[in-house]
């Protein structure tokens, strides 16, 4: 059966990266590769993002939650070349496609990624790392993400609740409604319809009358499509 989560193509690279707030050619480099020189001679990156077949150049919702872990490494500077290693040597052991879309990630991806860190010991800044009571943990930007996800019993991410724990933001990314497009929970609204309508200037009352909403809702829509037009935060 078709699992819209992996087998529909849901969004055009642009869109993606807008909603994971990284740059185009930062999300293309992820999900095609690049060549990069390295010791007098053109190198080739592999993909880090792997759509389903047949999906013509668009991403399905898993491959844009493995954006979103991607973002978080990101904004901390770890080179993505770093990242593709460790997930090269977590591949090893683990047989799961779309890691960074699953929630082993936090179990044996954790510490597969640790385990590659010890082993290189090459200075670079760290996958995972020792919280309190030596407890091993991502950094807090990828974490963040983390929390967002709602997980699937097959431990895949099914639904993203951006800024919000799962069930309890006021906005989710649900790949079964409206093409996976972000909505108002438990309503097929989109939030981009929403803030189309408050930029052209309409009142937030007039919105809240004419969705039938409350203007808390309403506010939290318009707060998500303020922050994908904001430039991506790179960590110092």
């Amino acid at each position: 059966m078709t699992d819209p989560r992996f087998d529909l193509g849901l969004y055009a690279l642009p869109e993606a990266a807008r909603l994971a707030r990284v740059p185009r050619t930062t999300l293309a480099n992820w999900v095609r590769g690049y060549r990069y020189p390295a010791g007098g001679r053109l190198v080739r990156a592999k993909p880090v993002i792997a759509p389903s077949a047949g999906l013509e150049g668009t991403l399905s919702f898993v491959n844009l939650m493995e954006a979103l872990t991607l973002a978080g490494f990101r904004q901390i500077r770890v080179p993505m070349q770093r990242v593709r290693k460790a997930l090269e040597y977590a591949a090893r052991f683990v047989e799961a496609e779309h890691l960074l879309a699953s929630k082993r990630l936090l179990t044996d991806g954790k510490e597969l990624f640790w385990e590659f860190q010890e082993r290189s010991r090459d200075g670079e800044i760290s996958l995972v790392n020792l919280s309190r009571g030596g407890q091993k943990a991502f950094p807090e930007t990828v974490m963040r993400y983390l929390r967002e996800m709602e997980w699937g019993r097959d431990t895949f991410a099914t639904r993203w609740w951006p800024g919000s724990q799962p069930g309890e933001g006021a906005v989710v990314v649900d790949p079964r409604r409206a093409f996976g497009a972000p909505v108002i929970a438990r309503t097929g609204i989109r939030t981009e319809d929403v803030f189309s309508r408050f930029s052209a200037g309409e009142p937030l009352v007039d919105l809240v009358d004419d969705y039938g909403l409350t203007l808390a809702q309403i506010e939290a829509a318009v707060r998500l499509e303020v922050r994908l037009l904001e430039p991506e935060r790179i960590a110092a």
